[in-house]
Order: C-alpha cells, then sequence, then structure tokens
C-alpha cells in the first residue's frame, strides 16, 4: 500500500515539476508583454496569452493562493471595466456583438493572475517600467530604421526626414503602432526615467533626446502638450531632487525643437507650433455627436453594436462624411461610455480614475500620480480604452499600482523585497 502511494506520490511531483519552471519563468514572460505593447500588436498578444496561460496554469496544478474576494476588493478599478463591456454586448446579444468583447479581456484577466501574486508582482515594478522604456526605444529604432532606408533608397533630402510621409501615423505603421498610444508610453517612459537611479547620467542624457525627438515625430498635439505639462510641473517641484535630469530634459527639449522648426515642413509647424492646431473643431463636433447619443439613451446606454450605426448616421446627418467613413469613436472616454454604457458608464469611469488618481497622491507614490494624470488628460482628447493597447496599458499598469499595499512607496518596497 506504501509503495503504491509512493508511487502515485512521484508520478504527481513529475507532472507539477515542469509547471514550477513555468512559474519562474512567468515573469520574464511579463516583462516580454510589457516590452511589446508600444509595437507589433499580434506579437503582444500572443506573449500576453502565453503569460495568462501559464499563470493559471500555476494557480491550478501548483494550487497558488487565491482569494477571490480579497482579489476582486484589491482590482475593482480594473474589472469594473470589463464589467461595462459585458453590459455593452448585452443590447445586441448575437455573435458579432460578443467579438467585441476580445479586446476588453485584459480588464478581467490580467488582475485575475497577478493579484494573487501581488507582493512578487509590486517588487518587480521598476523591471516592468525598465521594459516598457526600452520596448519604447526599440519601437523608435524600427521606425527610425524605416525612415532611413526608405529616405536613402527614394535619395530623398534631408527636409524629408520630417516630411508628412515620415510622421504621424505614417512615421510608427512599421511598427503595426499607433501615434497617441506609443506617445503615453513614451511619455510614462520619461517619467520614469527621471527617477530611475540605476542608469548612467550620460546613458539618461541619450535617452531623453531620443526619447523627445521620437515624441516630436509621431506629430501628436496632446501627447506633447501632457510632456510640456508635466515637464515644468517637475522643473517647478522638484529641481533640486532632480537636478541633472531637468538640465538633460531642458537640453533635449531645446535641441528637439530647434531641429523641428529649421528643418520641418509646414505640416510639421501647422501640426505641433500653432494655435489653430490645438483648437480643432472638428473632434468637437465629434464629442457633439456623441452627446446627443448619450441624451437619447441616458441610462444604460445603446451597446457596442448600436453606438457606431448611430454615429455613422449622425455624421451623415451633420455632413461628416469623412468621420463616417473612418467610423471614429467619440474621441473622449468619458463620452465613449456615456454613449455606449449610458450614466452607469460615466459614473464607473470618473470613479475608478478619480480613485485611483487620488489612492495614487495619498501613497505619495508621483510616478503614478503623474502615469494617471497622463492617461485622464488624454482621455479628454481620446478614446483610449477602446483599442487594445490603451487597455492593455490600463490594466498592466494599473494591476501593478493595486499590488502595493496602503503604505509610503519606499516603505513598500521593504516590505515586499524578495
Amino acid at each position: 500500500m506504501n509503495s503504491n502511494t509512493e508511487e502515485v506520490s512521484n508520478i504527481n511531483v513529475k507532472k507539477v515539476e515542469p509547471l514550477k519552471k513555468v512559474g519562474k519563468y512567468k515573469y520574464l514572460v511579463f516583462y516580454a508583454v510589457v516590452f511589446t505593447l508600444p509595437m507589433f500588436t499580434r506579437v503582444n498578444n500572443f506573449l500576453l496569452a502565453v503569460f495568462l496561460v501559464s499563470s493559471f496554469l500555476e494557480i491550478i496544478f501548483l494550487q497558488k493562493s487565491f482569494k477571490i474576494k480579497t482579489i476582486v476588493i484589491r482590482g475593482w478599478p480594473v474589472y469594473l471595466f470589463f464589467v461595462l463591456a459585458v453590459l455593452a454586448v448585452i443590447p445586441d446579444p448575437d455573435t458579432g456583438a460578443f467579438k467585441y468583447l476580445e479586446k476588453y479581456w485584459s480588464f478581467l484577466l490580467v488582475p485575475l493572475v497577478v493579484l494573487p501574486d501581488h507582493r512578487s508582482f509590486y517588487s518587480k515594478r521598476d523591471h516592468v517600467f525598465r521594459a516598457l522604456l526600452w520596448g519604447c526605444v526599440t519601437t523608435l529604432i524600427i521606425c527610425y530604421g524605416y525612415v532611413a532606408f526608405d529616405m536613402f533608397t527614394n535619395d530623398q533630402s534631408l527636409s524629408a526626414f520630417l516630411g508628412v510621409e515620415h510622421v504621424g501615423f505614417q512615421f510608427t505603421a512599421i511598427a503595426d503602432t499607433h501615434p497617441t498610444y506609443l506617445g503615453i508610453f513614451i511619455v510614462t517612459s520619461i517619467l520614469f526615467l527621471i527617477q530611475e537611479e540605476e542608469i548612467n547620467r550620460t546613458i539618461k542624457i541619450i535617452l531623453f533626446l531620443f526619447l523627445i525627438v521620437g515624441l516630436f515625430q509621431l506629430a501628436n498635439r496632446m501627447t506633447i502638450l501632457l510632456f510640456i505639462f508635466f515637464f515644468f510641473f517637475l522643473l517647478i517641484n522638484n529641481i533640486k531632487e532632480y537636478r541633472i535630469q531637468l538640465i538633460g530634459l531642458v537640453l533635449s527639449v531645446l535641441i528637439s525643437s530647434a531641429l523641428f522648426v529649421a528643418i520641418g515642413k509646414e505640416y510639421i509647424k501647422d501640426q505641433i507650433f500653432t494655435r489653430e492646431s490645438v483648437t480643432d473643431t472638428r473632434r468637437m463636433e465629434r464629442w457633439q455627436v456623441s452627446y446627443e447619443i448619450f441624451k437619447e439613451n441616458p441610462f444604460t446606454g445603446v451597446g457596442f453594436k448600436k453606438v457606431r450605426e448611430l454615429r455613422r448616421e449622425k455624421y451623415l446627418e451633420k455632413n461628416y462624411p469623412l468621420s463616417a467613413e473612418s467610423d471614429f469613436n467619440a474621441h473622449n472616454q468619458l463620452l465613449e461610455y456615456l454613449s455606449t454604457n449610458g450614466a452607469i458608464g460615466g459614473f464607473v469611469y470618473v470613479v475608478s480614475m478619480t480613485f485611483l488618481l487620488l489612492m495614487s497622491i495619498v501613497r505619495r507614490d508621483s510616478l503614478f500620480t503623474f502615469i494617471f494624470l497622463i492617461f485622464i488628460l488624454a482621455n479628454l482628447t481620446e478614446s483610449t480604452m477602446v483599442r487594445i493597447k490603451g487597455i492593455e496599458f490600463f490594466a498592466v499598469f494599473t494591476t501593478i499600482f493595486l499590488c502595493s499595499e496602503f503604505t509610503p512607496p519606499k516603505r513598500a518596497e521593504q516590505l515586499y523585497k524578495v
């Protein structure tokens, strides 16, 4: 009897042993997920799937602690957005409507596998930010590599470097990414780099210059304005603590601005350096359309499927054919939730964002305070939580923030050091 028991035990050990190895490598896969977030979407989605599957296998077969009540209480600011996605499918519960849920699973699954191991993930927080930093650098290298190749093969002059064909969407297309999201990732990386202590100062200044030139190349007005706003905020509040970093930032901004003004074509100058480029009346017209949809369905909204149809109809009624043809969303995250989920969606969005911002202030976690402010301000002119990169960014970094206890960051790092 004992020999049989030992034999069964040995078999179970052999089955579990490979899963222990999977558990060891899941953090590397997680870093790879964050590293590829700024670039190729399919590669990033594949790595995210690998991370989620390996994490669930570890939880199930290695009997990892999984207290669902604690996880829900800790992660509700992220989970509620998945609930909103489910509610948005209900008005038209057919096969086509359920396809909308595909990109929203990160809101549910990322915190579900990360929060059970919250102490370990929090202790690796800096590694996660470094993965995003080097992911942004790699993405920019890919984009600039293509620009250089295109200029060389077409025998273009230096001025073509900042031509229409090499900025904005045309600049990022080769890396399968969107300028708005790449801009948010770059600003986040710059904010982390300011506080990073392990990277050499000279390398920091080089990275500042490279990232800021890339930021200008994206020609995304709101992202550049966000960077300038937080740059001056840092300049006023932290000049003693981050004196060298701020000097590097000032030089990088001056060099970038001089470069773009000197050789930039009219397109660049109109996109970034004019007041008219900021006051985009077409965007406000699209806001009005989404607001009208909300007023007609104020409580629960109209759902994913119908909101697109209604927008197209109203765009055509108001003679916005380009908006209808391009199937533009609200370009404002609050209005996106109001039109899709009604007052319920608007309430969840405001409460969750306010809670996260205030909690970061209470914890004196200035990095995440900046990140949440960036995200909220970006959402004034973009619906960042309707695209998979924005959804994943919010799910991953908000979950990392929620991994910490209600203690100041330095004390939490000592508690969770592993």
